[in-house]
């Protein structure tokens, strides 16, 4: 009985907010905030059915170079800047979200039996029940576990999951850092899936079912990621810390030329080539023949140069975030800041997500690949948006039936009113005329009262 009461009130509160529609316009996006590691971005992106159009964006260099560092080290900073960007942007939109930096992660691809979601819904709630597919996944308090299955088959006895974990501390920092920035905190996700989801949102349906490699540079935590056949893997990059330094450094050289850098070269195409070579024989993965190239840092070329022809037959593309992107005039300065189309992936891939509170999928709007809110009360907050439509209605309707009532009593009244008024007038000039004859009548009285007297 519980479970179809809470199907029928889903089910009411799904209707209501779909027909609450137009009411919704402002949580149809996200303001996603993006630390770069020496910048701060805000954005609001408004996604159509036909384009999408960057309402609002702006970028600007951090004084203290954050880097890579633990948000709790430049919190007090890091929230002026976002409160100052977000302010000098403008943003309208109700929602915010924020990306946590990927290595803060424990992202795992499990391979279970064969399970009905609803079955791994419910055996998922015990952390236990991932130990035995993991060992390593012993100690899961205090920590926020989100999951997703990317490939079933009953067939095979086959389910695939990715499961992603971090302390809930870390969850809250950047929680409270979006408070501290007076921005409402609905989205928190994991750095690389806000990247994927970017990139995935931005294909043609043809193009979603064929494999795309991407090549994440990323101070302190580079990545290749491959997408094939519904399946989500990724592998990190083993770059040591003196080439890592030395990457730190590339986008400020002019050229790159010289013995010097072609070892660089050589050692960083090295174990990128390593690690495509991994997925693709740990997975059965096709070797690529194109990689996308997504940068963190503010410049992109000389990385391209570092890394193209260096890949065997794969050709590495540099990946443009804003290509179709409207942007306002006003606001091109900040996308110049950059001199690296592929920066703003992940914010992109963020902003497009959507709180989604029409509980339907919204194809044309937030495709993604991978839908993982790290926020524990994430529900409870759709929740509250849903109640929220349902309000709305009711306010509408409340001010519908008394804008009724007043025409209704304006059509069926003041006639009668009216008329009540003109025989109100007319009653009292005559009693007036009365009075009048009254007063007359007593004159004339007292007047032929005294001739009777004079007669007399």
């Amino acid at each position: 009985m519980g479970v179809d009461c809470m199907s029928r009130s889903e089910a009411f509160l799904s209707g209501a907010v779909q027909i609450a529609g137009p009411l919704l316009r402002r949580q149809e996006r996200i303001v996603a905030v993006k630390l770069h590691p020496d910048a701060v971005s805000v954005v609001q992106l408004h996604p159509n059915v036909d384009d999408w159009e960057m309402d609002r964006l702006v970028s600007w260099s951090l004084e203290n170079a954050v880097g890579r560092s633990p948000v709790q080290d430049n919190f007090s900073y890091l929230a002026n800047q976002i409160a100052a960007a977000a302010e000098e942007a403008g943003v309208d939109g109700v929602d915010a979200g924020i990306s946590i930096p990927h290595s803060l992660f424990d992202v795992r691809i499990l391979q279970l039996p064969y399970m009905e979601e609803d079955e791994l819904a419910e055996e998922a709630e015990e952390p236990e029940f991932w130990e035995e597919f993991d060992p390593e996944l012993n100690n899961l308090m205090g920590k926020v576990v989100r999951y997703q299955i990317l490939y079933s088959n009953e067939g095979e006895d086959r389910t695939d999951v990715m499961i992603a974990c971090l302390p809930v501390g870390e969850v809250e920092r950047y929680r409270s850092l979006m408070l501290e920035a007076n921005l409402m905190p609905v989205f928190v996700e994991n750095e690389l899936f806000s990247l994927v989801n970017g990139i995935y949102a931005r294909m043609s349906p043809d193009e979603r079912f064929k494999p795309f490699f991407v090549l994440h540079l990323c101070p302190g935590n580079n990545q290749i990621i491959t997408h094939f056949r519904g399946r989500l893997y990724m592998h990190k990059i083993n770059i040591s810390d003196f080439d890592e330094a030395l990457l730190m450094e590339l986008e400020r050289v002019d050229e790159v030329e010289g013995d010097f850098w072609e070892e660089v070269a050589i050692r960083v195409s090295e174990q990128v080539k390593q690690a495509i070579s991994f997925l693709a024989e740990t997975y059965d993965v096709n070797r690529p023949d194109k990689i996308f190239l997504v940068s963190e840092y503010r410049e992109i070329e000389n990385f391209y140069f570092l890394l193209d022809n260096r890949l065997g037959t794969a050709r590495v593309n540099i990946y443009d975030a804003m290509q179709d992107v409207d942007v306002p005039n006003e606001h091109q300065k900040y996308i110049d800041f950059f001199t690296n189309p592929s920066i703003f992936t992940s914010a992109i891939g963020l902003a497009t997500q959507g709180l989604n509170v029409e509980g339907k999928a919204r194809i044309d709007l937030h495709s993604r690949l991978i839908s993982m809110n790290f926020l524990e009360d994430a529900p409870r907050i759709r929740r509250n948006r849903q109640l929220a439509a349902v309000n709305r209605i009711l306010s509408l309707a409340i001010m519908a039936v008394i804008l009724f009532s007043g025409t209704v009593l304006g059509v069926n009244t003041v006639p009668t009113y009216l008329q009540t008024r003109e025989a109100s007038a007319q009653y009292s000039a005559a009693e007036g005329a009365a009075r009048a004859e009254a007063l007359r009548r007593q004159i004339n009285e007292k007047k032929m009262t005294e001739v009777n007297s004079g007669i007399t």
